[in-house]
């Protein structure tokens, strides 16, 4: 989720003690749901619009379709703060996923979900929908964590065609059949390769920014020693 701190300090400032109460009760309720389990969904070396490139990436294999795969679809994850920290809930630090494109003639592209409007975000009662946007492009930038995977042009077309029909509700956990960043850009993904998106153990219960990131790095370097890469230092060392 793309959020504005100015905004967002704003909004606190208007609160005050009641909100206060609102950001511990809205923690509790997190909290209670996550041990329960109960209310929630589960580049060619693009990885990002400017270039940078999280430690580790991951290639992922989309379904085989017979046709040739000239495009490709990038799962993209920027983590933010934890959720049970301060910085959180009152600076709104909930990182962001998205999906970076390259259409088949080499241009790219990008999709995201985002709050329609960040002052309108029940940021002590974060568990309620607002009215979400899609992003068409996206334009997000620093992914700490990315799966990218090849499709053909079909698989690249359904997967938009999903993104353009869906609705204008956001909810930062996926309450309420509403979309969150995160949710839209695994559901994209999920959509368009045929694939399953990595998840860590919180992230089977919130899709999350922090959860996406982390498990596409820990699936990545996983691979990778399965490959037998040497690390740097013994390629120095040899």
């Amino acid at each position: 989720m793309k959020f504005d701190r100015s905004s967002g300090q704003q909004g606190q400032q208007q609160g005050g003690g009641q909100a206060a109460q609102g950001a511990a009760s809205g923690r509790g309720q997190l909290q209670q749901a996550v041990r329960g389990r109960s209310g929630y969904d589960a580049q060619r070396q693009l990885v990002s619009p400017d270039g940078s490139r999280p430690e580790t990436q991951e290639t992922g294999e989309s379904a085989d379709t017979g046709k040739p795969k000239t495009a490709q679809v990038i799962l993209s994850a920027k983590k933010g703060g934890s959720p049970f920290s301060r910085e959180f809930w009152q600076d709104l630090n909930v990182g962001h996923c998205w999906v970076d494109i390259v259409k088949p003639d080499g241009r790219k592209d990008s999709w995201g979900y985002t709050a329609n409007n960040v002052r309108d975000f029940p940021r002590y009662q974060p568990w309620k929908s607002v009215e979400g946007r899609v992003l068409h492009p996206d334009g997000s930038r620093g992914a700490t964590g990315t799966l990218a995977t090849d499709v053909d042009e079909d698989q690249l077309a359904k997967g938009e065609r999903w993104a353009k029909s869906q609705g204008d509700k956001y909810n930062l956990f996926g309450f309420d059949g509403g979309h969150s960043c995160a949710t839209f850009a695994k559901d994209f993904y999920e959509e368009a390769t045929g694939d399953s998106a990595p998840t860590g153990m919180f992230g089977a219960v919130i899709a999350n920014p922090n959860s996406l990131s982390a498990a596409m790095n820990k699936r990545a370097e996983k691979e990778m020693a399965e490959q037998g890469e040497p690390d740097a230092d013994t390629s120095e060392n040899a």
